[in-house]
């Protein structure tokens, strides 16, 4: 059996609003105006998880949709990095 410790690799909520380092990617892109295709394509991952991570994120920040959740990236410097 996994120890706790194992389990909980990639999980931690360090982050902001507790935001794991993959929501906090998915988060950026999401503000950049991508889909959720488009994001699934980006980091290569299945569609239904980068819809799943976007509904984590909802919850975690409080929104409840993308212009919402792309107002909190950009309050709080995510989109520091996007060029104009």
């Amino acid at each position: 059996m996994r120890s706790c410790a194992l389990r909980d690799i990639g999980r931690r909520r360090d982050g902001l609003a507790g935001l794991t380092a993959r929501e906090l990617d998915v988060l950026r892109l999401l503000a950049r105006g991508l889909s959720n295709k488009q994001i699934a394509a980006r980091l290569g991952i299945p569609q239904k998880t980068a819809s799943s991570h976007i509904e984590h994120i909802y919850t975690k920040i409080g929104v409840s949709n993308r212009a919402l959740a792309s107002l909190f990236a950009a309050r709080h410097g995510l989109m520091d990095d996007l060029v104009p």
